[in-house]
């Protein structure tokens, strides 16, 4: 059974909750490619999570990326990944991140937040046109 999450994590974009959410997972062929076993992918994304957790967002850029490897196709990872970009001050980066979930998935709410705080930390002019990345 599930524990109960938090309101803190049900809402965080680096909530441990993606570890087991929506991730198209990898298997067969697929992952073999990059190297991770399905379960490999999943201890990835944990550490991935828990490294932002504990503020270690350098750490966390690096296993997001890993995974992402893995699972290109992944707008969970890409949108932490922004998020942890985000708070390494890299805004660029993390508008790009950001830019490619809502294009991979362009129906999930927190894409959006996410584009729109990296758009406005990157101090990017407002003719920033939202409908494309929409």
């Amino acid at each position: 059974m599930e524990k109960q999450a938090t309101l803190k994590e049900k809402f965080s974009i680096l909530s441990s909750r993606t570890a087991g959410r929506h991730l198209r997972c990898v298997s067969g062929d697929e992952g073999a490619r990059f190297g991770l076993s399905k379960a490999e992918f999943m201890e990835k994304v944990q550490q991935s999570n828990e490294a932002c957790q504990r503020g270690d967002f350098q750490a966390a850029v690096y296993l997001y990326t890993d995974a992402l490897r893995a699972d290109p196709q992944n707008c969970i990872l890409y949108s932490n990944r922004s998020a942890a970009l985000l708070k390494l001050g890299q805004h660029q980066a993390a508008l790009d991140d950001a830019g490619k979930a809502c294009e991979l998935n362009p129906k999930w709410p927190k894409k959006l937040l996410s584009f729109i705080e990296c758009t406005k930390r990157a101090s990017l002019p407002t003719n920033v046109n939202l409908k494309q990345q929409i």
